[in-house]
């Protein structure tokens, strides 16, 4: 039998299996909501975030906005300040994708926010809008993590999942996303990096 060209984990980095198992991930996360209820199981999980000490309500409220729009367009200045427009450039595809698609779903799916779900709830983030699934700050804020990882020195990577992870505890514990929301925020962000991972850039100014 003939060795296989590539490793199961240099398989699993191929951009095209990056982005089907991206796509299955959101699928199953879609086909969860459908009914526009939440799961006993996701109700435990939520709670269990939701009702962490308070004094994670200003530190929370600051990682969330690590996915907001703002973030992105203010690391694609510094990167353009710094003329890596490589970085730019795959920051602005990915990123507006990953928050274009979310929108697109919220619309699509509408599964409520979890204050339908819980009479006792209070928001500790005011600035939301549009239905729950999936959560627009965990998909962008995947979409610029990915991105980044490419570009950020080797002791620097573990701020990638730090970020992922903090961005969706953060939108739990605020109280403005189920559990099921995230999974599906971070599938969209996962699947907007896997595609332009088929873009190639060439820097024109290396060329004679």
């Amino acid at each position: 039998m003939a060795k296989s060209k590539y490793s199961f984990k240099e398989v699993l980095l191929q951009p095209g299996v990056q982005l089907a198992l991206a796509v299955v991930l959101f699928l199953l996360c879609a086909i969860m909501v459908n009914d526009g209820a939440m799961a006993p199981w996701e109700r435990t999980v939520f709670q269990f975030v939701y009702q962490m000490p308070e004094s994670l309500t200003l530190p929370f409220l600051v990682i969330t906005q690590l996915g907001g729009i703002t973030m992105l367009f203010a690391l694609s200045i510094v990167y353009l300040v710094k003329s890596h427009y490589s970085a730019v450039i795959r920051l602005l595809m990915s990123g507006l994708l990953a928050y274009l698609a979310a929108g697109v779903a919220k619309d699509m799916y509408g599964r409520g926010r979890p204050h339908e779900f819980f009479t006792d709830l209070i928001y500790r983030d005011h600035l939301i809008r549009g239905p729950g699934f999936p959560s627009g700050h965990t998909a962008l804020a995947t979409a610029i993590a990915l991105t980044l990882w490419h570009f950020l020195p080797r002791r620097y990577r573990w701020l990638v999942p730090a970020m992922i992870i903090g961005v969706g505890l953060s939108r739990v514990y605020l109280g403005v996303h189920a559990p099921l929301d995230i999974v599906g925020g971070f599938a969209i962000g996962w699947a907007s990096v896997a595609v332009f991972h088929f873009v190639r850039l060439t820097d024109i100014r290396k060329k004679s």
